[in-house]
């Protein structure tokens, strides 16, 4: 019921400014722009940036483990999307943890970041484009949504998002997904806006997600700590494992 209202809520709200998915995508297109390109802080050579960075891939990992897909023959026929893929790192990741390139395939609203990810990782198809409007093949084992809701304002969009993501996983598969999370409603930006886990939960179809929840370490300390010599990136690993001084940061994976 939550959801349902909030979808009304939204297309009332689009309705009045007059604001389609065409421009909705847009809008999404230049916040990207501006906070990706060409620098930004989300660099891996960055303490914070490298830290979330390690840890996306661990999770990404024991998320693969959880859904039977942790050996190296498993990882070979794996067919994998990533919905958001900006400069393509997850899949290069992959590839170099053993992936097939060739089974890999990521879309991206923002063509240079596409390029970028195609000078990346030679092999993966690489598409620029509205996962709403493109053909991006299927069926997958796996779809990663990181990052991508928190840039939809509108609710609508965000259901179509999830289910179109869902509906390109074979049976069996798994929908791992990342974003900033919130426990309460949270009225956000005109280009960016937390997910309750019940908005989340209600995009789901009654699928139960396995949570892991409040997982990265707030900028502020791990710019601290990190660049200490010797123990910096250790000791940032440990706090945030610990979780004193973390943020509603999850990651998720959803089973079809």
């Amino acid at each position: 019921m939550a959801v349902t209202q909030r979808l009304q809520r939204s297309r009332c709200f689009d309705e009045a400014r007059g604001v389609g998915e065409g421009d909705e995508a847009e809008q999404i297109r230049r916040f990207y722009r501006e906070r990706f390109l060409p620098q930004n802080a989300w660099w891996p050579i960055l303490p914070h940036a490298y830290l979330c960075q390690r840890q996306r891939q661990r999770r990404i990992r024991q998320c693969l483990q959880e859904i039977g897909a942790g050996s190296f023959e498993d990882l070979r026929k794996l067919r994998v999307l990533e919905v958001g893929c900006g400069g393509g790192s997850n899949l290069a990741w992959l590839v170099e943890m053993g992936a097939d390139p060739t089974e890999l395939v990521g879309i991206d609203l923002v063509p240079e970041r596409i390029e970028q990810a195609r000078q990346r990782c030679a092999g993966v198809r690489f598409l620029a484009g509205n996962i709403l409007e493109t053909d991006v093949g299927g069926p997958f084992d796996v779809v990663m949504l990181f990052a991508v809701l928190t840039s939809v304002t509108n609710a609508e969009t965000k259901q179509k998002i999830v289910e179109r993501c869902l509906s390109l996983l074979r049976p069996g598969g798994a929908l791992l997904f990342y974003d900033l999370m919130t426990r309460r409603e949270d009225p956000g930006t005109p280009n960016y806006k937390k997910l309750t886990y019940a908005e989340f939960e209600g995009y789901l179809g009654g699928r139960r997600p396995r949570y892991f929840k409040r997982d990265y370490l707030r900028r502020d300390v791990a710019e601290r700590i990190v660049p200490l010599p010797r123990v910096g990136l250790f000791a940032a690993e440990v706090l945030q494992a610990i979780g004193w001084f973390n943020i509603e940061a999850t990651f998720a994976h959803v089973r079809v």
